[in-house]
């Protein structure tokens, strides 16, 4: 399960990372934790807020072009630079047919420029910590600028500075990566909205190391 992977990668960062790390880590997942991203987050029942985004090879996309071909899995995440977001759109990729096999499309939504990957490498980020094989995606990959289309979910969160001080450490420059200074990022949530563009499902963690699994999404779909 994902989130079984997600918690052997926390433990591999506790073994692996200089202890100032893993102390900096922890602070600012509490921080996090305490946040009211749950109350504030849409729910299900709420409409889906529209949007255009360009997707990673510059393409304008619409929710309501998604959503002529039926329900939506929408699935925000905070980088490439976040390892636990990898490996969720890792696991995503590989039971995409799954989800298509149940009549949904999949969509994830970042903040992040479509060129992070080649930023990453150029800023000697750890290859160590940042998976860098992420890329190629079989699915689409919107660029939400200046977290705009987060802020509309209610899913917005500026990084604690024991996160941003990290980053710092490990030569991720998070600035170069969204082309902003705000340091805002989206909790990494999953919807699934529904053909009448209502949302008919919602995990919304308010916490960045637990994900929806694909079995949850498709339970989900089934119950259409």
């Amino acid at each position: 399960m994902l989130n079984q992977q997600i918690r052997e990668v926390i433990q591999q960062f506790r073994t692996v990372l200089p202890a100032e790390y893993s102390t900096l880590i922890e602070q600012g997942a509490g921080e996090i934790s305490a946040l009211d991203i749950i109350e504030n987050a849409l729910k299900n029942g709420d409409e889906a807020p529209d949007f255009a985004l360009l997707n990673h090879i510059g393409h304008l996309r619409k929710l309501e072009d998604y959503l002529q071909e039926g329900p939506l899995v929408l699935t925000f995440y905070r980088g490439v630079w976040c390892p636990y977001c990898n490996l969720q759109l890792k696991v995503y990729a590989e039971r995409l047919n799954e989800i298509m096999g149940a009549g949904a499309q999949l969509v994830a939504v970042t903040p992040e420029k479509p060129e992070a990957i080649a930023i990453l490498e150029s800023t000697g980020a750890p290859k160590d910590v940042i998976d860098m094989s992420v890329g190629n995606l079989p699915f689409d990959v919107l660029h939400d600028n200046g977290n705009s289309l987060a802020a509309k979910f209610g899913l917005e969160f500026e990084l604690p500075e024991s996160h941003k001080t990290l980053m710092k450490e490990l030569h991720i420059d998070l600035v170069a990566l969204t082309g902003n200074q705000r340091f805002v990022f989206p909790d990494p949530a999953t919807y699934l909205i529904g053909s009448d563009g209502l949302i008919k499902w919602s995990f919304v963690p308010n916490n960045y190391r637990k994900r929806a699994e694909v079995d949850q999404i498709l339970t989900a779909l089934s119950e259409l």
